[in-house]
């Protein structure tokens, strides 16, 4: 098994991505500039009852990509991407290069130092690459051809938020996000698929996986939680389960002990993902002429 990185193609990527959201979305004064960012605003503090609790709005938190992005399994590429709904930080204006450095920090912990969000990610990068789930240092690191150093799995992979934009109840986590703002970020995560061209999506939400199939067509199923899809033009395989951190303990994954959904979900899911990117591989293809919305029938939404 030979791992390899196209470091070139991934700048070239991130400078497309970075070109694309300082236009539409976070400007280099620091200041957001999506002509959408009123409507979202609204959509949270316009509304507040006097029995609600009080909001807070963070504009302008951009994606991950790793620097090892374009990475390639036997010549096959594994271009991965996880999806979330937001980072529910109160944080604004953060950059690409910031948030490098936020998911870079955490690869720096242990893995049970990580917040149970981080430690899902871990465990489905593992897998993605063939490996099992596992808190172990070695598990994490990727020996690259032509690279001395060993590359942390969090530099080879993107992830991107449904929204770029946070709303939470003031001085907590607790969203207060809504359908408005996930239609008008739609358009944002399109340009990020076209440019990242993921080969793999790990979804991460029930909601966030119902969001993203607006910009789904031609899907066929392939396993329980997994389906090929086009995105936004890309051809590539979309695994969907709940977040990492659900409420529900029969739901929650971010951790190794006592996880049935990790075993009995994730771990099968992302093992046929694995075999069917190895083994036919799935290149992005761009449409040519008008997309056809497909039915989506018999496809399993994350449990």
């Amino acid at each position: 098994m030979t791992l390899a990185a196209d470091t070139a193609a991934t700048a070239r990527r991130i400078e497309d991505l970075n070109r694309y959201m300082t236009e539409q979305v976070l400007g280099t004064s620091g200041q957001c500039v999506c002509r959408k960012l009123g409507s979202c605003r609204q959509s949270v503090l316009g509304r507040r009852r006097a029995s609600q609790p009080e909001g807070a709005f963070a504009a302008g938190q951009l994606s991950h990509v790793g620097h090892h992005y374009d990475l390639t399994l036997d010549g096959v590429a594994i271009r991965t991407l996880v999806i979330a709904m937001e980072t529910g930080r109160a944080r604004e204006g953060v950059t690409l290069r910031q948030r490098h450095a936020e998911v870079m920090q955490s690869a720096s912990l242990a893995f049970t130092a990580r917040n149970p969000h981080m430690r899902g990610v871990t465990s489905a990068l593992r897998l993605a690459v063939g490996r099992e789930p596992g808190p172990d240092r070695a598990g994490e690191l990727l020996r690259l051809s032509g690279v001395r150093s060993p590359v942390h799995l969090f530099d080879t992979y993107a992830m991107a938020n449904m929204r770029l934009c946070s709303a939470v109840v003031r001085g907590t986590s607790k969203s207060l996000g809504n359908p408005t703002m996930s239609r008008n970020c739609a358009p944002h995560m399109a340009a990020t698929i076209q440019i990242l061209e993921p080969t793999l999506c790990v979804v991460q939400g029930v909601e966030v996986y119902k969001a993203l199939t607006t910009l789904m067509t031609r899907r066929r199923p392939v396993a329980p939680n997994l389906e090929q899809a086009r995105i936004a033009g890309v051809e590539t395989l979309v695994a969907a389960f709940t977040h990492p951190s659900a409420m529900r303990l029969t739901d929650h994954w971010g951790r190794l002990t006592s996880t049935p959904y990790l075993y009995g979900t994730v771990v099968p899911t992302m093992r046929a993902a694995h075999r069917r990117l190895a083994n036919l591989g799935v290149q992005p293809r761009r449409p040519v002429g008008p997309q056809r919305q497909a039915r989506g029938a018999n496809l399993q939404p994350p449990r």
